[in-house]
């Protein structure tokens, strides 16, 4: 029987990788693609992504950096791996992989720590690879996320809260307009996300030029909202907030990354207004879901309950990101 072989990852190999990725997988996304791996500055990782193939045929990829002596999979993304062939993705077939990975894992790095894709942006429920993760010792820790499903039929302001139906109601009086931020445009939504970031005594995981370039990269699956009030005056418009959405094709899931209000005009409503205007295009577009991210900090271990509460006001039901760990 052939044996599995180890593939490190090489630059040479971007492309294939890549395609894996898109193409073959069960469970990759546009985050574990080279092509948005490789904004990262080529200094700020050390790159140990790894793949394995059988008979030339890639059945797994594992991107990956190691810090400390620890993989982990992956520091420069929301979710990193392992990425399953689907055909791969079978009982006695997918343990096999894992354990050959789990091998190669714990004769190079003193501990991993696997970040997979979460469920809801599967092709497939990823049951099997968390139960098998689990019973080659891996331990698993969550942190709560949510998601609003959308349909057609639905208008999405139906399912939100009383309180959250006033201010859209709002903030419409205002005379709106909803788009998207042209270029010239995103350095007010970056100096609004700084702020905002601030005030919670954090700042944004992305500079102004790394949002610029992973935008060029993938134009389709990444863009940028805004809501505008229109000049009584008749002298433009007015920035009230912005977002940055992520789209997952594969899954059909719009994510709501990052949340760019102007903190003086917070009184407007504006993002309530927003987000209802972004599910309704997302809706338009024949998307399921409109992911809300997660809620949680230091790893899980404590819920954001206003936070949370804020999502849920929306119609968001919970879910779950998970990683799973393992020491040598």
């Amino acid at each position: 029987m052939e044996m599995y072989e180890i593939l490190p990852y090489s630059p040479e190999l971007d492309q294939r990788f890549d395609l894996f990725v898109k193409k073959e997988s069960f469970n990759g996304t546009f985050l574990q693609t080279r092509r948005f791996l490789n904004y990262h500055p080529a200094d700020r990782f050390v790159d140990a992504s790894f793949a394995l193939q059988k008979s030339g045929i890639i059945v797994a990829y594992f991107p990956g950096v190691v810090k400390d002596g620890v993989f982990v999979s992956h520091a420069g993304s929301t979710f990193g791996g392992p990425i399953i062939a689907k055909q791969y993705y079978r009982g006695s077939r997918l343990g096999e992989v894992l354990t050959e990975a789990d091998q190669y894992l714990a004769s190079h790095f003193k501990s991993v720590r696997l970040k997979i894709t979460s469920s809801i942006f599967c092709e497939e429920n990823p049951d099997l690879l968390e139960y098998i993760l689990e019973h080659l010792g891996y331990s698993r820790h969550t942190e709560l996320s949510c998601y609003t499903p959308l349909s057609k039929d639905v208008d999405p302001l139906e399912n939100c809260t009383g309180q959250c139906r006033r201010n859209f109601r709002q903030a419409e009086k205002l005379d709106l307009t909803y788009g998207e931020i042209p270029d010239g445009e995103l350095e007010k939504f970056y100096e609004c996300l700084t702020l905002s970031k601030a005030r919670h005594h954090t700042t944004p995981v992305h500079s102004l030029a790394e949002l610029r370039d992973i935008k060029r990269r993938f134009p389709k699956e990444i863009m940028f909202r805004g809501v505008w009030q229109n000049d009584e005056n008749g002298q433009g418009r007015v920035y009230l907030s912005g977002m940055m959405n992520f789209y997952f094709k594969n899954a059909n899931v719009l994510h709501f990354q990052y949340l760019a209000p102007d903190d003086s005009r917070r009184d407007t409503n504006a993002s309530t207004a927003m987000l209802i205007y972004s599910m309704r295009e997302a809706i338009k577009a024949g998307i399921e879901k409109f992911s809300w991210g997660i809620s949680t900090e230091d790893g899980g271990s404590y819920l954001n309950e206003n936070l949370y509460h804020f999502k849920e006001s929306f119609g968001a039901l919970p879910c779950v990101n998970v990683r799973y760990e393992k020491s040598f």
